[in-house]
């Protein structure tokens, strides 16, 4: 078993000096090309994009697109139906709280100082049975 052992910490020593004299800087200074570039900032927008949306713009694209399908006779009809399916989509999100932003305290700002509008309900029972928990 000593053998082993001396083996094991030989390989360690030389990973570790393999490690020192790694440049670490030489993968992180080389350039993104233009392609790359393009496509991290597309995916940055999409991203973007998509977390600022909430259940109400659901609710009215749903309804313009209802509206749309209405008024065009061709293809129109699955456009209602395309936004039906977004406006019950968009009622669900909002019957299950999905505004991040309506969970936060409300309150504004006066003489650079925060001032919270919401005061939490002083009776156990109340701040139970609330319907922001």
């Amino acid at each position: 078993m000593p053998d082993g052992s001396d083996r094991l910490e030989r390989d360690v020593e030389e990973v570790l000096s393999n490690i020192e004299d790694f440049d670490w800087r030489k993968r992180q200074s080389r350039r993104p090309g233009p392609l790359r570039l393009a496509v991290q900032r597309f995916a940055g927008a999409l991203v973007s994009r998509a977390t600022s949306l909430t259940p109400n713009h659901l609710l009215l694209v749903g309804a313009l697109m209802l509206i749309m399908g209405l008024v065009f006779r061709g293809g129109g009809l699955w456009i209602a139906v395309a936004g039906i399916v977004i406006f019950v989509i968009g009622l669900f999100w909002t019957s299950r709280g999905g505004n991040p932003q309506a969970n936060q305290p409300r309150g504004g700002y006066w003489r650079d100082r925060y001032i919270s509008y919401d005061q939490p309900p002083s009776n156990p029972l109340r701040r139970f049975f609330r319907r922001d928990r």
